[in-house]
């Protein structure tokens, strides 16, 4: 942090009455220090009783604030990163974990004063995260665009037979995937499902995209690291879908989705938005991972 701050962004999970008390707080420890906070609505509306500071719409957070604090899980993260990337906000966030897991909002409630203390005093340290930018281009032409910061995950329909994918690099064919579907990941993305789907651990520091099969029909399809720099082209190959069960979609981050039909594409490449992510001093990239993950452990 560089920039001197003047005002705050407050999101939280909707429906996290939990935070209500320290949404409050919060506000008031940043008027105390003459900073001004901003509520977005429908975290203004967890509170019963008025709050500090004033109240701005979801797309507009982000505008006029020199930094946000989210509050809730991981989902709330990615959504909150989202929105600032598709508006072009360079906002740095500091993420609070009201979630299960909170393996990106990694700050403690107990630690909240201490990290926004550090980002004050300018101690804490700063994340650059890479995020990926979609296009889904439809077949009568028209596009759809999303930016997301975990994955983009192509995957068929719950009862559905295997799906079949097309995907290049840079215009090279790397294979032809009879799956239930492929994961794109950000470095950010491979402890998400690309994890889960076998898929390699990636440093958020290393700029790279990974492709991850899921359940491949072969087993000699495996995950494949690429250059961040790399354009990923997936494209639906087969037949029509007889129902809606067998229908291939596509989503950003788990947040937001879309039906894909036959010869439909999705291009992904490294999005010129990042997610910068404030985090105290003291939290280390493999401390995490020990600690959210058990990784490593007997």
């Amino acid at each position: 942090m560089t920039s001197p701050i003047h005002r705050v962004g407050l999101v939280a999970k909707p429906g996290l009455t939990e935070a209500a008390d320290l949404l409050g707080e919060i506000g008031a420890w940043l008027v105390s220090r003459g900073i001004e906070p901003c509520y977005e609505t429908d975290t203004a509306s967890l509170s019963s009783t008025p709050l500090p500071g004033g109240i701005c719409e979801p797309e507009q957070i982000g505008r006029h604030e020199q930094l946000i604090i989210v509050l809730g899980g991981d989902g709330t993260l990615l959504g909150t990163a989202g929105r600032l990337a598709t508006s072009g906000f360079d906002v740095p966030v500091v993420a609070v974990n009201f979630g299960s897991l909170g393996f990106l909002t990694e700050v403690r409630v107990t630690e909240v004063y201490e990290a926004l203390s550090q980002v004050l005093a300018g101690t804490a340290h700063e994340e650059r995260r890479m995020m990926l930018e979609s296009h889904v281009c439809r077949a009568d032409g028209t596009q759809l665009s999303h930016i997301s910061l975990n994955d983009v995950v192509i995957t068929k329909g719950a009862l559905s037979r295997m799906i079949d994918l097309v995907a290049s690099a840079d215009g090279q064919l790397i294979a032809r995937f009879k799956a239930d579907g492929l994961i794109v990941a950000s470095p950010t993305g491979s402890t998400a499902y690309n994890l889960s789907a076998g898929g390699p651990i990636v440093h958020p520091g290393v700029d790279a995209l990974v492709l991850t099969p899921i359940a491949p029909h072969t087993l000699t399809n495996r995950p494949v690291v690429l250059p961040a720099s790399t354009s990923l082209d997936i494209v639906v190959a087969g037949e029509i879908a007889r129902s809606s069960r067998e229908e291939t979609y596509v989503t950003f981050d788990g947040q937001v989705g879309d039906i894909l039909g036959p010869g439909e594409t999705v291009s992904i490449h490294r999005a010129p938005y990042a997610l910068r992510l404030l985090k105290p001093s003291s939290h280390g990239y493999f401390q995490v991972l020990r600690q959210k993950l058990r990784w490593a452990e007997r």
